[in-house]
């Protein structure tokens, strides 16, 4: 780690020719000492050996008077390092330095041949030894080696910090005694060291970052009596800040008898299909417990083995079939002395199940889709395209008997991939992958139970992805820092609804960027945005579409406000809704509205609302059975290679086949594309644009039946 990474490669390879030379051979003058220097102009190797009985495991480093600044410094493995504000070099370890054992680190300052004041603290954060070491002097002219119990030159106090606009919070927030916690803390001073303390007793050293964020884990002591504790973040000059929490007591585990009865611990009884059902207990350490499952008749369904470990604890989880039935199950648990008998039963947890027909589907198939849903709302659903552009959108209501059902089709120019599918109802969602060409990738999906939430709320985020994936979890806030990171694991059923609790989010939008493999996905959420912005500005980039043509909506209002947006048909039915806020210019843009493939002819409306203020737009809808046969592309811009192009028609006869040929600018045959017409006449077909394409202005000539119409797109 270097603080300057300017410093030349000379005085780095001076740096570790010197320890090198250090590590090789100790003269037996120092034999007796703490500490003793080696210098070589402004680079310098200093060492410290433990002749305490108790661990080392902090050092601190401060120059002398008029000896300027540390530069950079290195480290033995196992060590890490890092500079205050105040300019202080602290050295932790997380194996400390035993009696009679020596580390050894490498200095670069802005002056050679430094006066070094040194100070060593045990594993609680007691002082044990401070000394002063001047390099380029004999070890026994310069060590001045000052014990515990020896009064002390008084060392000049560093600057005072303020914590007025600290705050850090312990995550879990209701731990229990040897619960592993986190430390999340902001507005610290930046680059700067503190002790974390539980009642005044240290646990463990975090340092804040150039942003003042304070991130770190500690674990609490076992043996800590069950009550209210104080937490506290201390910094060099002895000022903290506190958090005050009441914790639980744990399981004494520190004694386990050799014979212990079958315990199964109370748990959840209810469980839906597709649900991850989660038991644990207590039995003899080193032995095992059999689960077995039966339905309501008798009939063994499932069985299975869970192994007691050394604490007698024992524990297991399954996923419930997605097509399992509905109704009771009794699940025995026996060690083979005792049985303990539960009854469980699986019935809708949830108020939205959506079932493909396939998991992976070939260009041109029609991907099918049933379920079923609470009858009381709607269900908006959504389809994403393997680049994450939506390409398919319905609100879809759900009849008397709560089934609901839909498709996409798919051509044969369509992007091999994995395609997304969410249904949504209410605050509950449905996430599915989707193959089409290939098996769906093993890649994360989430969404956020809504958009924008009160600071006294709690955010859920639901993660979809493979089984036990380990998927890590970062929060930006507004500014553009990082507010928070966690590790998620998600479930056998690869799914986790995450909760994040807003108190002490500020207003304004945050992002959440999740990462497995090489897969990562971002989502945005908004905390304290308002409603009822004043004048709204609501306008579509143009005012005539074909069927299934794509809508860019641009618009504006005061900044960080939330925003509905609408769109109706000539009919007055909703086709689509969404929320969207302005940024901090007060600007807007959506670009996933769609005219439908198969929607109606006419002036079609589209609304902002914001509390009681709303604006709207109107454009016309043309392409029906009646019309002329027309084809267009997506947009009037040049195509780049490796671009989209979506190609529509409309106006043609009815479940026809559509023969789609593109000429180049020399007039050549260059792609010829197929398809077939919808029950009204028009088609969509996606073609990629190729890497080794000419640029210049292209023809697309399309025919259906005795149809024929044409356009043009340009490729730069």
């Amino acid at each position: 780690m270097f603080i300057d990474s300017k410093m030349s490669m000379r005085m780095l390879s001076v740096a570790l020719m010197l320890f090198a030379a250090v590590a090789i051979g100790v003269p037996a003058a120092f034999a007796e000492t703490a500490a003793k220097g080696t210098g070589f102009e402004k680079t310098s190797i200093i060492e410290f050996t433990n002749n305490d009985t108790v661990e080392i495991n902090t050092v601190r480093i401060w120059l002398g008077k008029d000896t300027g600044d540390f530069k950079s410094f290195k480290t033995e493995k196992g060590w890490t390092g890092t500079k205050s504000a105040e300019g202080l070099l602290i050295f932790t370890s997380s194996k400390p330095l035993k009696p009679g054992e020596s580390v050894k680190f490498g200095i670069k300052t802005e002056v050679g041949n430094p006066a070094i004041n040194w100070r060593t603290l045990d594993t609680r954060g007691n002082e044990l030894t401070t000394g002063r070491t001047e390099i380029g002097k004999p070890a026994q002219d310069t060590l001045i080696q000052t014990p515990k119990d020896t009064p002390q030159t008084p060392v000049a106090p560093a600057a005072p910090t303020n914590l007025d606009s600290a705050k850090f919070r312990i995550i879990p927030e209701s731990p229990k005694n040897g619960d592993e916690i986190r430390v999340v803390g902001e507005g610290f001073p930046p680059n700067s060291h503190f002790n974390f303390l539980i009642d005044n007793e240290k646990l463990d050293d975090f340092s804040s970052d150039g942003s003042g964020n304070v991130l770190g884990r500690a674990k609490i002591p076992l043996n800590k009596q069950e009550g209210r504790v104080e937490f506290a973040l201390s910094d060099d000059q002895g000022q903290k800040k506190t958090l005050s929490i009441r914790i639980v007591g744990a399981e004494n585990i520190a004694t386990v008898p050799s014979t212990q009865k079958l315990v199964v611990n109370p748990g959840s009884n209810i469980f839906g299909p597709g649900d991850t059902a989660t038991v644990s207990g207590m039995a003899k350490p080193g032995s095992a417990v059999a689960i077995t499952a039966k339905d309501a008749s008798g009939k063994k369904i499932y069985e299975a083995v869970a192994q007691v470990d050394s604490q007698g604890k024992w524990s297991h989880e399954t996923v419930i079939p997605p097509d399992a039935e509905l109704g009771t199950r009794i699940i025995e648990f026996t060690n083979g002395q005792e049985t303990i008998t539960k009854t469980i039963s699986i019935s809708v947890t949830k108020t939205i199940r959506i079932t493909p027909s396939s998991i992976r589907y070939e260009p041109g198939d029609r991907m099918l889709f049933n379920g079923t849903a609470s009858t009381t709302q709607p269900v908006e659903i959504f389809i994403k395209d393997p680049i994450g552009k939506e390409i398919y959108s319905d609100i879809l209501t759900v009849n008397e008997t709560g089934t609901i059902n839909f498709g996409f089709q798919t051509t044969q120019t369509s992007t091999k991939g994995t395609y997304v599918v969410i249904a949504t109802q209410g605050q509950d969602s449905e996430i599915l992958r989707i193959g089409l060409g290939e098996a769906p990738s093993e890649q994360i999906v989430a969404k956020f139970d809504k958009l924008n939430y009160a600071s006294t709320e709690t955010a859920r985020l639901t993660i979809q992805g493979p089984a036990k994936a380990a998927v890590s979890l970062l929060i930006i806030d507004p500014s553009d820092r990082a507010k928070l990171t966690d590790s998620v694991t998600l479930g056998l059923d690869g799914r986790k609804d995450y909760e994040i609790n807003l108190s002490g989010y500020k207003s304004g939008v945050y992002s959440v960027v999740l990462k497995y493999l090489k897969s990562q996905v971002s989502e945005v959420f908004a905390v304290g945005l308002s409603t009822g912005s004043g004048e709204i500005k609501l306008q579509a980039t143009k005012q005539t579409y074909l069927l299934g043509e794509g809508m860019l909506l641009l618009g504006s209002s005061k900044p960080n406000v939330l925003i509905k947006l609408e769109m109706y048909d000539p009919s007055g039915e909703l086709i689509k809704r969404k929320e969207v806020f302005t940024d901090k210019e007060g600007k807007f843009s959506e670009g996933t509205f769609r005219i439908p493939a198969d929607a109606k002819q006419g002036m079609w409306v589209v609304r902002g609302t914001s509390g009681p203020n709303y604006a709207e737009t109107k454009v016309e809808v043309v392409g029906t059975i009646e019309q002329a046969f027309v084809v267009n592309v997506d947009k009037s811009t040049p195509y780049r290679s490796g671009d989209l192009v979506k190609i529509v028609g409309a106006g043609g006869g009815k479940t026809q086949t559509v023969i789609v040929t593109m000429f180049d600018p020399k007039g050549a045959k260059y792609a010829e594309l197929n398809t077939f017409s919808t029950s009204t006449g028009s088609f969509q077909i996606t073609w990629k644009v190729p890497g080794s394409i000419d640029p210049g202005e292209y023809k697309i000539v399309a025919k259906l039946g005795n149809d024929n119409a044409e356009t043009k797109l340009t490729i730069q």
